[in-house]
């Protein structure tokens, strides 16, 4: 099976660190140690002991003994148990069409990966994490998995280690200047304290001031980090004096909870009331945002006559300034809270009583954003209503599930059907289904909403090869006989149309599509009209000589570009460039496809039509007998649709094409050959492969690519024969079976190769390895 790969052409996902990683030495080693006994690890500990930090450098860590990767999967804004599988799936990049999304599905393809699965905060949906847990260590012999969590798993197989706060120095131990860097605690906030102020140093002067500090709050991290960021407005002696103070008044608070969470509650307590009112009535009402927000979202969804529209803007800056949000993005102005702090806020908003009205304005603000972007599909804003709506995920997530949870039905269906050019451009597909039968549950009169949702949950439910995508749609049509006139009428002969389509059944699909087309035409919807033509171009294509297609298609990306939208024109010039191709016109149809490779790089993040482009373009090569580049595209586009989590398996006529261009390719390069041209498209990074399917040089180079491809690096004899099995795509238990070694050996050999070579990746090494080899003429 395909090991996943992001989208950067790497092994994992693991964020890189923004700012050092203090201390630890020993967790790291301890952990280290326990995921060489165990094959479930859990760190447990309170909200900002640094669980997370420890993880994500245990896995930098530990990339190299993974050859199938390690992968981060962040689990704090989600709340729905349902989407775990899902989210861990999509993190992955694995293929629905081949996987299903659930635990199941994840053990299949896992089961023969040797990875490190890194599932983060996991203490809010701890059933459903240890249940998945048992299902994937019971399935997948080689995988490991490291979970925080402020609370374990509970299942037999798990180790756990407690994480607890950085080392502080005792009451009684005599520190000077000197000592500190013995001290974590005192070592983090001194690294912290010199980004915050340029000046800071380290005096016998601040010296016992600091230790007073690190042992107030008790080593916390979290609650290092926000005491040092107030040096931007108090010194050292104020931080310290106010902390004292607060902590003394804290006195109501459970008898039984850790000092140290005590600690960080007052510390919190203390910035709540460093806050004026206004402010303190904006952190709790922003609480209700879940990964971020923006200025327009604020202003609509917490102000109110309290809380006037114009005066959000001066007092998010005022909490950023007193370290409550967090400002990020370097375009539009982004805002963020740290959990813990987003928790406090909740409760206070709870407290007053207020969170259903703002839970209900989050909710409308963000189903109006989805409807504005189906609205604007085809439109010049095309590019950033899709760029908004990637950055409010988890917030569509959140204000999805108080549509169904709250209601009414037709909130609920609309809001997840506006949504199916997110769920469809990004490849967020079995997230639009769970969502949409979710939604589609829900009693209700009959209505538009509803056929409009049933449409898209088959037409999803058709990408993937679901069987009952026909019956949805089928349902979807029967209701629509029920109801009047709706301009959402038209786009059931439409897929219908497809659904004929796909299987090559052309002479039925034609009609359907006409009478779409016709349909679209009348009320003047431009959407529809362009994707009819390109599906109907493509079908006449098929159906009749490859030309007759050309002017439907012509139209459609005609249509596009007066429209200033770029999706469908992209679309409408890959089917061009498939037919041309079919007529043997490959100069034109390798033309066509580098268009719609140009155009669709303004649709960020996009990636159905690049897979479809490069396809075509490794169709044309391997046509020209250009086995090499087309093997490499087609290593490209496979990695492509790991990243949509589709395939053209729905689309009958293009997957025996593709079968076609695989077998004769290989034939003439031969298996070695062509599955190493496979690994090194599917290696590339996104912009490396659109450098290479346009014939361009590369964006970037490879990481770690040695700038001689033809010098052997210091390798031994015995290490340029392990790099020769890694090149064909074998582990380190199989390396060391062929080679009748231990496989701690192997690995031993793996890692001087990735040293010696400068790489991250056995990718890296194959690529390395065939570019050392002459071509095979073709």
């Amino acid at each position: 099976m395909a090991t996943a790969t992001t989208t950067r052409g790497s092994l994992g996902n693991l964020p890189a660190e923004v700012t050092s990683f203090v201390g630890r030495r020993h967790e790291v080693t301890g952990v280290r140690r326990m995921l060489s006994n165990s094959r479930l690890v859990t760190l447990t500990g309170p909200g900002g002991v640094g669980k997370t930090r420890l993880a994500q450098r245990v896995g930098a860590e530990l990339r190299r003994s993974f050859p199938d990767g390690v992968w981060f999967v962040g689990l704090a804004e989600l709340h729905d148990p349902g989407l775990v599988a899902v989210t861990i799936g999509e993190t992955l990049g694995i293929r629905e069409d081949e996987v299903s999304p659930d635990a199941r599905g994840l053990a299949a393809f896992l089961a023969d990966q040797q990875a490190l699965l890194i599932l983060d905060n996991c203490e809010h949906l701890v059933d459903a994490c240890a249940e998945l847990a048992e299902t994937l260590l019971r399935a997948c012999p080689d995988l490991r998995l490291l979970v925080t969590s402020r609370q374990a798993l509970r299942l037999d197989s798990e180790a756990n280690l407690p994480v607890r706060p950085l080392s502080v120095p005792g009451p009684a131990a005599a520190c000077t200047a000197a000592d500190l860097h013995k001290y974590e605690s005192a070592s983090l906030l001194v690294e912290r304290a010199s980004a915050v102020c340029p000046d800071f140093k380290v005096t016998d002067a601040n010296c016992a001031t600091i230790v007073r500090l690190c042992q107030a709050l008790e080593g916390m991290p979290l609650a290092i980090e926000l005491a040092v960021a107030r040096l931007r407005v108090l010194s050292l002696d104020q931080i310290l004096d106010r902390l004292t103070d607060r902590y003394r008044l804290l006195t109501d608070g459970a008898r039984n909870a850790p000092p140290r969470q005590q600690t960080l509650r007052a510390l919190i307590d203390w910035s709540w009331d460093l806050c004026s009112d206004a402010e303190r009535v904006l952190w709790s009402r922003v609480s209700v945002f879940s990964g971020g927000f923006e200025l327009d979202a604020a202003e609509a969804v917490c102000a109110d006559d309290k809380l006037p529209a114009d005066t959000i803007l001066d007092l998010i800056a005022s909490l950023v300034d007193k370290s409550v949000l967090i400002r990020a993005g370097n375009g539009v102005a982004r805002y963020h809270m740290l959990d813990v702090t987003r928790e406090y806020g909740a409760l206070k908003l709870l407290a007053a009583r207020e969170q259903e009205v703002v839970a209900g304005r989050h909710c409308r603000w963000f189903a109006d954003l989805a409807a504005h972007a189906d609205r604007n599909w085809v439109s010049p804003q095309q590019v950033a209503v899709m760029r908004r709506l990637r950055h409010e995920r988890a917030n569509l997530r959140a204000a999805l599930e108080y549509a169904i949870t709250a209601g009414p039905p037709e909130t609920a269906l609309q809001f997840a059907a506006d949504l199916q050019n997110h769920w469809f451009i990004r490849g967020f597909l079995s997230e639009g289904r769970h969502w949409l039968d979710r939604a589609l549950a829900m009693d209700g009169p009959p209505h538009w909403t509803r056929v409009k949702a049933l449409r898209v949950a088959a037409w999803i439910a058709g990408i993937q090869g679901d069987d009952r995508a026909g019956a949805l749609l089928a349902e979807a049509a029967a209701l629509a006989e029920t109801l009047p006139p709706s301009p959402e009428r038209a786009y059931l002969p439409l897929i219908q149309g497809i659904f004929l389509m796909w299987p090559g059944e052309h002479a039925e699909a034609l009609p359907k599509l006409e009478q779409a087309l016709a349909a679209f035409r009348a009320m003047n919807n431009r959407n529809g009209e362009m994707w009819t033509l390109i599906v109907l171009g493509l079908s006449r294509g098929l159906a009749e000589r490859p030309s007759s297609g050309y002017p439907d298609l012509n139209t459609a990306r005609d249509l596009g570009a007066a429209s200033g939208e770029a999706w469908w024109q992209s679309f409408a010039l890959w089917a061009l460039s498939v037919l041309r191709w079919r007529e043997g016109d490959h100069a034109a149809a390798t033309a066509a496809a580098k268009e719609s490779l140009v155009i669709r790089k303004v649709v960020e993040d996009e990636q159905f039509t690049v897979g479809l482009a490069m396809e075509s373009l490794a169709w044309i090569a391997g046509s020209e007998r250009r086995d090499q580049r087309s093997a490499e595209l087609l290593g490209a586009s496979k990695r492509m649709w790991q990243g949509m989590h589709t395939s053209l398996a729905p689309f009958r006529t293009l997957q025996d094409w593709h079968d076609e261009v695989v077998a004769e390719v290989r034939s003439r390069l031969g298996a070695t050959a062509f599955s190493a041209a496979i690994r090194r498209g599917s290696g590339m990074s996104a912009a490396d492969a659109v450098a290479a399917a346009l014939e361009r040089k590369p964006a970037t180079p490879a990481p770690g690519q040695p700038a001689d491809p033809s010098a052997d690096h210091g390798l031994t004899r015995r290490e340029r024969e392990v790099a020769a099995l890694i090149a064909e795509g074998l582990t380190n238990r199989e390396i060391a079976a062929r080679l009748v070694v231990a496989q701690r050996t192997a690995e031993g050999h793996v890692e001087n190769i990735l040293s010696k070579l400068g790489f991250t990746s056995r990718t890296q090494v194959a690529g390395w390895l065939a570019n050392q080899r002459p071509a095979p003429r073709d």
